[in-house]
């Protein structure tokens, strides 16, 4: 059972190489086993197609760039410390595999409506956080502002970096040193930012 387990992990990780490489549609299963090491047969023992193995990659491709974020979101009260644990969580977790994030939006664009499912995880957080802008609002703290619009704002601050990297290191010569102390920077500057734009 535990070797096993270990194939199938080394099959899931050899994947997640090659799809955030190049994408479901130009990925081989091929080249996944190859990547891990492993006969084409014994890859269709554990995952019948592609379809199948891209989805298990990208679900838990998922987890790990949101799950963080839900489960840190669930120690804060009020709105300007969830604001700052958000970006820290994301920025850390994103800082570890960054090249995540584009993946992620890459396949949701390519197929909003079968991928949806696997990031919409964190339904419980998601909403104690809208409600927390909400009483921030009741209470006077903050101006009048949707609790979606904000999330989408804090989300697109703290992705675009990454989303953005390739351009940022091959157009403006940023080194993957200056990058991570950029991110790093931005686990300040971000929440400030927000916080400043919304605070009543």
């Amino acid at each position: 059972m535990a070797t096993e387990t270990n194939t199938e992990e080394r099959i899931l990780e050899a994947a997640r190489k090659v799809f955030i490489q190049k994408g479901m549609a130009a990925a081989r299963m091929q080249e996944v086993a190859e990547e891990a090491g492993i006969n084409k047969a014994l890859l269709h023992y554990y995952f019948k197609d592609k379809q199948h193995l891209f989805e298990g990659v990208f679900k838990e491709s998922a987890q790990r760039q949101f799950g963080c974020i839900w489960e840190s979101l669930k120690q804060c009260e009020t709105l300007f410390p969830a604001i700052e644990t958000f970006v820290a969580a994301y920025l850390d977790r994103m800082i570890e595999d960054p090249l995540l994030p584009l993946f992620i939006a890459n396949e949701l664009n390519r197929d909003p409506a079968g991928l949806a499912c696997f990031v919409d995880r964190g339904k419980e957080s998601r909403a104690r956080f809208l409600r927390m802008v909400e009483e921030a609002y009741e209470r006077g703290e903050i101006i009048d502002i949707d609790p979606r619009e904000l999330l989408v704002n804090i989300m697109a601050l703290c992705a675009h970096p990454f989303i953005a990297r390739p351009m940022l290191q091959h157009i403006h010569g940023i080194t993957d040193d200056a990058f991570r102390r950029m991110i790093q920077k931005r686990r300040k500057s971000v929440p400030e930012f927000i916080i400043r734009s919304i605070r009543s």
